[in-house]
């Protein structure tokens, strides 16, 4: 066998040997762009749904630190026993009881408002607020994810779909061959070695072509799964899919972009804004807290004269509380040294971030090209492959050429075709992966 013939015969093992599912009458084809498959892949992912209830957990925590600007209010309600008063002089020889009525209830609210505390509940709002929006940016950047891995099944399944079409125009082209085989037979031209190894090719696209409806089944089962689409919905991907991708602009349009809309660098500048308000905020602790009380007592029964008596007596107060934490003086002190730390590393972190995010953009954009550059010289030599196909063909028929002759041409032919389907997908796929990096896709 020769060389040729066992890439065919490795393309055909790849795709691998099952039953064909696909031709079963359950399952039913919708058509749907990319952009169709985005949104059912936003609105269905689990991944997404759990990262978008961790934004709204970060949101409920803003409102939380904002409840902190808005007054104290607690009150307090006992009812019990209380005993009689028992006393003894200094030796204990003499023990004295005291009648104290013994329904006893108190009842005390008090009511305050912080008016200063060095600016930590506005500077710990803002941190909450910082850590919502890191929420989002987060729920973004799992989106862009998601998108990426969904534009990868559906260019998959579209590789297959063109794989499938390609292996069914070789059996049809096969097929007539045969038939003009046979009628060659008939007429004592050929010998019975030519009808049966085209028979085989036949057999082998068709090993070739259940592999790839079974692999057209596979990616769809895990396609519907990120989009909440039913197990018997096959995609039809959209045919102008290739059309739709031209990265017209130049590689430093691309950086620019990257530099205002990609989620890691837009969570690097938020990591470096909390930073810099711990610094804020641990320096709170070095000033005192002011805040403003009132308070009522209400009690039963009045214990402050002998005997007690059975009343109700209220005390109320009201004024301005100060505390102050002393250790706070040399303690704060380190602690602001140690978020300065901590903000130095998050700028650091921030550039290093922009490089890696300019390499990737780079990379991606460098492939790209790279990709349109191999699909021109893959489709050239599909159109050669094409010719020489056409020109063994006829000198076959008009016994120029063996069989083998004829076999290689179409081995070149087929691989020449997928070759290029591969290249038209990667293209579509590298430019994706150019706006994935981007932040944009």
């Amino acid at each position: 066998m020769k060389p040729k013939v066992i890439i065919l015969s490795l393309i055909v093992f790849s795709c691998g040997y099952s039953s064909r599912a696909y031709a079963q009458d359950s399952l039913s084809h919708r058509r749907l762009t990319l952009d169709d498959v985005f949104k059912l892949a936003v609105a269905n992912s689990y991944r997404l749904k759990i990262s978008e209830k961790n934004a709204r957990s970060a949101r409920q925590q803003v409102r939380i630190a904002e409840s902190d600007r808005l007054p104290s209010l607690v009150s307090d309600l006992s009812y019990g026993y209380i005993s009689n008063a028992d006393s003894w002089n200094p030796s204990f020889s003499d023990h004295r009881t005291s009648q104290i009525p013994h329904q006893f209830t108190a009842f005390s609210i008090l009511a305050s408002q912080v008016v200063f505390k060095g600016g930590e509940l506005r500077n710990s709002i803002r941190k909450s607020a910082l850590q919502e929006q890191l929420a989002m940016l987060s729920f973004e950047k799992n989106t862009e994810d998601i998108k990426l891995l969904v534009a990868a099944k559906y260019l998959d399944i579209y590789r297959m779909i063109s794989q499938q079409q390609i292996y069914e125009n070789n059996i049809r082209l096969t097929q007539n061959r045969l038939k003009n085989v046979l009628t060659m037979q008939k007429q004592g031209m050929v010998t019975k070695n030519d009808v049966l190894r085209t028979e085989l090719i036949i057999s082998e696209f068709r090993l070739a072509l259940r592999g790839t409806n079974n692999d057209i089944i596979i990616l769809n089962k895990e396609l519907n799964i990120v989009t909440g689409l039913p197990d018997s919905i096959i995609l039809v991907p959209d045919s102008h899919l290739l059309q739709d991708h031209d990265a017209r602009n130049g590689l430093n349009a691309y950086l620019n972009l990257s530099d205002l809309h990609n989620q890691d660098l837009k969570i690097a500048e938020l990591n470096n804004q909390l930073a810099e308000n711990n610094i804020k905020l641990t320096g709170s602790d070095r000033l005192p807290q002011v805040s403003l009380y009132a308070r009522s007592n209400l009690q039963r029964p009045f214990t402050s004269v002998v005997p007690a008596l059975d009343i109700y007596s209220d005390i109320w107060q009201a004024g301005i509380g100060v505390h102050y934490n002393i250790s706070s003086s040399y303690q704060t002190k380190k602690k602001i040294r140690r978020a300065e730390i901590e903000l130095a590393q998050a700028k650091d972190s921030k550039t290093l971030d922009q490089q890696n995010v300019h390499v990737g953009v780079n990379a991606a954009y460098i492939r790209y090209n790279e990709a349109k550059e191999d699909l021109t010289t893959l489709s050239a030599d599909l159109s050669a492959a094409e010719e020489n196909y056409r020109v063994v063909e006829k000198k076959y028929f008009n016994q120029l050429a063996l069989l083998t002759d004829m076999i290689d041409a179409t081995n070149i032919k087929i691989v020449a075709e997928l070759k290029v389907t591969n290249a038209q997908i990667n293209v579509a796929y590298t430019y994706r992966q150019l706006l994935h990096r981007v932040g944009i896709l």
